[in-house]
């Protein structure tokens, strides 16, 4: 809805005094007139830009709670970086998980059952990954 509103607003703001410039401006016979509608015309994109930017909320990221297996450590590498991901089996699942995680961060046998807090990237789509934050006692 945020992007929308900007555009729309944007659209607006350039759009309105250009077609008031070009089909009002010149049927106006008052000097004053003529010299200030075109500034007139800005004030509707700009208010819809700042409805826009007042109605923007800003979420929350709550962190989740999950239990699962640790399975394996993987390593990744593209051009000269290098990360790496663990992969668990949550409980209930039938498929892996693969989770970024702080270099901080004890590391896990495979085979442990873990309990971790983690950001889920299912629940807010708004993040480039899952990413677990700590790990708690199960």
């Amino acid at each position: 809805m945020f992007g929308i509103m900007v555009f729309i607003g944007l659209l607006t703001l350039v759009f309105v005094p250009f077609l008031t410039i070009m089909f009002i401006v010149p049927k106006l016979k008052d000097k004053n007139h003529r010299d200030t509608y075109p500034f007139y015309a800005l004030l509707p994109g700009c208010l819809i830009l700042a409805l826009a930017a007042y109605l923007k909320e800003e979420k929350v990221i709550l962190p989740s709670q999950a239990c699962g297996v640790v399975q394996f450590y993987k390593t990744y590498s593209i051009k000269h970086d290098r990360f790496e991901r663990i992969t668990i089996l949550f409980d209930g699942r039938k498929y892996n998980r693969h989770l970024s995680f702080d270099e901080n961060l004890v590391r896990k046998n495979k085979g442990d059952y873990v309990c971790f807090e983690y950001l889920d990237k299912f629940e807010n789509p708004d993040l480039p990954e899952s990413k677990i934050l700590k790990w708690i006692d199960p």
